[in-house]
């Protein structure tokens, strides 16, 4: 590469340009000489192209004749530089020394940088640094939140940038080594390394063209005077704080946090991913061993954005809706603190509408650590089919008893979880359907491990006889059936005609079985819905309680529904918050025992009213938008959007008649849900398919 090399030198220092020539010619360089002023033999009356009344106000001091004079050094340097026919020109002082690798990482930092103006090769210091691109050398370059970094001893130029600094710079009303890095206000490309290119001389110590350091003590204003100049100042750092943190136009690095930027440790990995599926295993086993698995997630995930990430332009950001998670579970507690110490009542099950606080970091966990998804899911469908197999009642099942699950509190809750695997189940087998990278043998694995799933799960959901998971499966497998007719892929609607052909012949050799447990409430429904729409809603309860010939499970669900309404009617837009339960003891149905609503929504609604409602309304549908848009840009296999948004409306359904958000399985499913919703929207930000503007 043909590189000028403009190196600026009094004529007195005479050591120091021996100096930098033996260096440049050890490298194999040349150098242009250019004889930098003297201000020491330069009367002020001569100084020209200045603003001393705007440079002492913005210095707070004196201008000395060794800065005026390095400033009008450079100017020298940028013009004999544009008299020339390079594209790329280096300028540097005659205090620096070059490598024997220099050519290479500067003709690195070029290929690297297509487009600037400006890069500082040499900085005195390095405060905050933001990383935007390494170089193939190991340079870092990026910009830096604190400043001024000092020296203009090297910089690269291009003459776009050279023609910008002449034009921008031309009269001085502050040091060259301040003026130039300020690209907020000169509209420039300006850029810096992290590690310094070159080497600084001994003879760096003493600058030959500003002077002693000591002048700079005895130039300085009364303090009165510098007032202006600390709030100059001020308003200075601000701007570089605002314009470094905003991403620069250069071709920033991205890199693929599943294969290239996470940890490489194997041990790490294996817990990472432990650590994953003890996240979701809410739906094999009801405990609550995913909150520490959660929690452990987002503690690694935040823990290597802040040591690493957080000082790169190609960091992931968890945008506003990250920040409203944020601000929801400050809120949250908030107002569980002050209930507390006025009333030392902590209520029930409260600390779940915390967890938000979670969501942003556990997508960001994903991100990290599940390099290839495929496999996960594999291994999330064979644990499927050993703890299925595991709780399933056999004997009970052939006996026409409805089993007691053990690895559940009770069969509603293992209902609930048989309908996700269900579900999974069912995109898993799309998913293969769609796969042209498996063998034949491998994908008859795969079907044979999906038909035992799949077969185990419908069994389950069967024998346990859960009334609202039979309703919710049979709106979502009408929705699936819908999706994919829109579709129209002839393997999945291969697949679906024979999933739906195999649900029909289990509801038909079982329908006494729905018949028996689903009658009685198909006709009360049915007779409330009406008593409802022609006389509201909590008469229409009222009445329906007062009756005896309603089901016992329907009329008790009522009582807490109505007691429930009567809470939340006098908190309708903030909730009572966890002094909710001290409401409930004068409850008007106090023969009741429960304080489970038997609804997700009211559970919300009570707590935290129409504002909490609306909160995780809007979460899910964002949530759902990231998925599909993920889906939409091939960022995620079609059957990963089918099996979220199913899943989804699944859930939403059941917690009409059940409070499963405030199990094990509802709170697991909803931090995985939002989780994944912020992992699709890293996953888009990598490809920059997201605006800055939507980041906060």
């Amino acid at each position: 590469m043909n590189l000028p090399i403009f190196a600026i030198n009094l004529d007195r220092e005479t050591g120091r340009w021996s100096e930098l020539r033996a260096s440049a010619e050890a490298a194999g360089l040349s150098l242009q000489r250019i004889a930098a002023i003297d201000g020491s033999a330069l009367a002020k009356e001569e100084w020209t192209e200045i603003d001393l009344p705007a440079a002492r106000k913005l210095s707070g001091r004196a201008i000395l004749p060794g800065e005026y004079a390095c400033y009008r050094s450079h100017i020298k340097a940028l013009e004999t530089f544009l008299a020339g026919g390079g594209a790329h020109g280096l300028i540097v002082e005659d205090d620096v020394l070059f490598s024997e690798n220099i050519m290479r990482r500067i003709e690195a930092i070029i290929a690297a940088v297509p487009d600037f103006d400006v890069i500082k090769l040499n900085n005195h210091r390095m405060s905050f640094f933001m990383r935007a691109l390494e170089t193939t050398e190991g340079d870092e370059i990026g910009r830096a939140l604190h400043g001024p970094q000092g020296s203009a001893a090297a910089y690269l130029v291009t003459r776009e940038g050279a023609r910008g600094l002449l034009s921008a710079l031309a009269v001085m009303k502050m040091p060259w080594d301040v003026a130039i890095e300020r690209f907020w206000d000169t509209g420039l490309k300006v850029y810096s390394v992290r590690q310094n290119v070159l080497g600084f001389a001994k003879s760096s110590e003493t600058s030959g063209i500003a002077g002693p350091s000591g002048s700079y003590k005895f130039a300085r204003l009364a303090w009165p005077s510098r007032w202006s100049a600390v709030a100059l100042r001020a308003r200075d750092e601000l701007s570089r704080l605002h314009h470094v943190l905003l991403p620069p136009p250069l071709p920033r690095e991205t890199p693929d946090y599943a294969r290239d930027d996470a940890p490489r440790s194997t041990l790490l990995l294996l817990l990472a991913a432990l650590a994953v599926f003890a996240l979701v295993s809410s739906v094999w086993r009801e405990a609550d061993t995913y909150r520490y698995a959660g929690i452990a997630l987002a503690l690694a995930a935040a823990i290597r954005w802040f040591r690493r990430d957080l000082w790169t332009y190609s960091k992931p950001l968890i945008g506003w809706v990250g920040v409203l998670c944020l601000g929801w579970s400050f809120y949250v507690f908030i107002r569980l603190a002050i209930v507390y110490f006025g009333t030392h009542q902590l209520g029930a099950a409260e600390g779940i509408y915390l967890f938000p606080m979670f969501y942003a970091t556990t997508g960001f966990a994903l991100l990290l650590f599940v390099r290839r998804p495929a496999r996960f899911v594999l291994w999330f469908m064979i644990l499927s089919l050993v703890f299925l197999a595991a709780d399933t009642g056999y004997s009970d099942i052939l006996h026409g008893i409805k089993p007691e699950p053990w690895l559940f509190n009770n069969p509603i809750h293992a209902s609930v979880a048989a309908g996700f695997i269900f579900l999974c189940t069912l995109q898993f087998m799309a998913y293969t359907a769609h796969r042209t990278d498996l063998k034949t043998a491998t994908r008859s694995l795969h079907w044979a491990l999906s038909a035992a799933v799949l077969l185990l799960a419908l069994v389950n959901i069967i024998a346990l006889r859960s009334k609202g998971v039979w309703l919710a499966l049979a709106l979502v497998l009408l929705l699936l059936a819908v999706m994919t007719l829109a579709r129209g892929h002839r393997r999945e609607l291969i697949v679906g005609g024979g999933v739906l052909a195999i649900v029909a012949a289990g509801v038909v050799a079982t329908q006494n079985i729905f018949w028996s447990t689903a009658g009685d409430t198909m006709v009360f429904v049915k007779s409330l819905i009406s008593d409802v729409l022609s006389h509201g809603i909590l008469p229409a309860f009222d009445r329906a309680i007062a009756s005896d010939t309603i089901p016992l499970a329907a009329r008790e669900r009522l009582m807490l529904w109505a007691d429930a309404i009567e809470v939340w009617k006098r908190h309708p837009i903030l909730g009572a918050s966890s002094n909710w339960l001290t409401e409930w003891q004068s409850r008007t149905y106090h023969p009741m025992i429960f304080n489970v609503f038997h609804n997700g929504y009211l559970e919300i609604a009570v707590r935290y009213g129409v504002v909490g409602l609306a909160f995780f309304v809007f979460l899910y549908t964002w949530s759902s938008r990231q998925v599909l848009l993920a889906m939409r840009a091939k960022l995620i296999a079609p059957a990963a959007w089918s099996c979220y948004i199913s899943t989804l409306v699944f859930f939403a359904i059941t917690i009409l008649s059940n409070s499963n958000n405030r199990l094990s399985i509802g709170e697991a499913y909803m931090w995985f849900a939002a989780a994944f919703g912020f992992y699709c929207f890293y996953l888009r930000q990598q490809k920059n398919l997201v605006t800055p503007r939507t980041y906060f």
